[in-house]
């Protein structure tokens, strides 16, 4: 018995085994009585074979743990502005350039 699509889901399934994720914590740092550890999500890319490959990484901070002198414990969380950020940088970049082509339209007119 055949079944369709075998090949592509073992291509697609060794595909996943390029992207690694994983969590990193940098601390525990104490102060004022207070322990700070701060913690990021990673994801590492593998390129090329095991041995003679290039990593591309890329590590965004998740959430900062916090727990003071009396045991409590609190989280919290970072929000991801980085793509946003992205999206401002290009439409910025889009609206200049299309103003700097209406100004030498008009001057050349």
């Amino acid at each position: 018995m055949k079944v369709r699509g075998a090949g592509v889901a073992r291509v697609e399934n060794a595909r996943v085994a390029m992207v690694q994720r994983g969590e990193s914590t940098v601390g525990p740092v104490a102060v004022d009585g207070r322990t700070i550890t701060l913690v990021a999500r990673t994801r590492v890319v593998r390129l090329g074979r095991r041995g003679s490959g290039a990593l591309g990484l890329r590590a965004c901070p998740t959430h900062v743990e916090i727990l003071d002198a009396d045991g409590r414990r609190q989280v919290v969380r970072i929000r991801d502005i980085e793509s946003g950020a992205i999206i401002a940088i290009a439409l910025v970049s889009v609206g200049y350039v299309l103003g700097v082509r209406a100004l030498r339209k008009r001057g050349s007119a």
